[in-house]
């Protein structure tokens, strides 16, 4: 059997393919006749595409376990709106015979360098000492901090890749700098944007207990029995006590406020609702970021092709239908806003100098608090907060 590759966004409906695939689960069913049949994800960092072997299932069964790596023999269908694989033939290879970078999904961007974004927003726009002496403590634990920029977002939806938590949390750090400034202009005393921020970078931190991505992304066994509102939670209490002196009790009960809250309902596995402005505001913030990863995961290869002639996207399962970008024709009324440079990570495109190396763009602090000073009066939008 063939082991080159092709990847899961290069297949297409009522078409034959034989390439390498990551397991990332499998088990066997039964048909309604009570015949067996294997179920599989697959997975490459493209991706993830369902597998079924009507056929020899449970021959097919023994011959590998999640996580190995498999060539693998089918023909590509389209059901319920979205592509499958319909497996005849399957075997396990040995990871010497792969590339692994080409089967684990990541973020476009170098988690170092989001992280190193991360500690600069802590340095510029915490103004509390105890929120930076919290966050401070919270990495400096190596091996925290080095799950903490490995870990995936979620199993699946949105920011599902290795990276994706580091990437997510300072999108919403981001987000809660600008927002916060805006409400404390509007609402003085309202927002505390200090919190919001803490929250941003905590609310989710649990993950990298909860989740397994070392080879396909799954929940381990604390994430099953425990989960990462719980185990956030316990991490923060663990932590305040760690401290000498130890954290202020109001600051982390709040802090412990916000991981407990941010799915916002209890439907949505919150084990209590948002009860203060910073935690609406968190809940809100991680809404809107996740959707919009998701609104770019589903848009994103219409929005790159040349010509833009596709105004619709297939089904979308997780937003509940078909999402509408629209094709040339249809945004003729827009404006010429140029894009940031993807390729320097999130935020503006740095700029360069007259010597053509890049100069970084670095916002001042807004609130000379953080030097010992006087509360600055609030800054109206800032846009450039973006930016590095």
């Amino acid at each position: 059997m063939s082991s080159s590759k092709v990847f899961i966004s290069e297949l297409s409906d009522n078409s034959s393919v034989e390439t390498i695939f990551l397991v990332a689960s499998k088990v066997v069913r039964e048909t309604r006749n009570g015949d067996p049949y294997l179920c599989l994800t697959l997975q490459d960092r493209t991706g993830t595409i369902e597998g079924r072997a009507w056929d020899n299932a449970l021959a097919l069964e023994g011959r590998f376990e999640v996580d190995d790596f498999v060539a693998l023999r089918g023909r590509v269908s389209s059901y319920r709106g979205e592509l499958q694989l319909t497996v005849t033939d399957v075997e396990k290879i040995s990871d010497d015979q792969v590339e692994l970078d080409k089967f684990l999904p990541h973020s476009r961007w170098d988690s170092d360098d989001l992280f190193d974004k991360l500690q600069r927003l802590i340095a510029q726009e915490i103004a509390s000492d105890e929120v930076r002496r919290f966050l401070d403590a919270l990495f400096a634990d190596e091996d925290r901090r080095r799950a903490y920029l490995q870990a995936p977002a979620a199993v699946s939806n949105h920011h599902a890749y290795l990276g994706g938590l580091i990437e997510h949390s300072l999108s919403m750090a981001r987000l809660a700098v600008s927002m916060g400034r805006h409400y404390e202009a509007y609402y003085p005393g309202l927002v505390d944007t200090d919190l919001v921020v803490a929250g941003c970078i905590l609310h989710d931190i649990g993950k990298i207990d909860e989740l397994t991505y070392r080879r396909s992304f799954d929940y381990s066994t604390e994430g099953r029995l425990v989960g990462h509102i719980a185990g956030g939670c316990e991490l923060v209490g663990r932590i305040a006590e760690s401290l000498s002196p130890r954290l202020d009790k109001n600051l982390e009960m709040q802090l412990k406020h916000l991981v407990l809250s941010h799915h916002g309902k209890k439907e949505y596995g919150a084990p209590i609702t948002p009860r203060s402005a910073e935690a609406m505001m968190l809940h809100q913030l991680d809404m809107v970021d996740s959707r919009m990863n998701m609104h770019w995961n589903a848009c994103r290869d219409l929005l790159e092709t040349e010509g833009g002639g596709q105004s619709w996207t297939d089904y979308e399962r997780p937003l509940g239908g078909y999402v509408y970008v629209g094709n040339d024709e249809a945004r003729r009324w827009r404006g010429d806003n140029p894009s940031p440079d993807l390729a320097q990570g999130p935020g503006l495109a740095p700029t360069t100098g007259d010597d053509g190396s890049i100069v970084e763009v670095v916002e001042e602090a807004t609130n000379s608090a953080r030097d010992g000073g006087a509360a600055a009066e609030p800054a109206e939008a800032n846009l450039s907060l973006f930016g590095d």
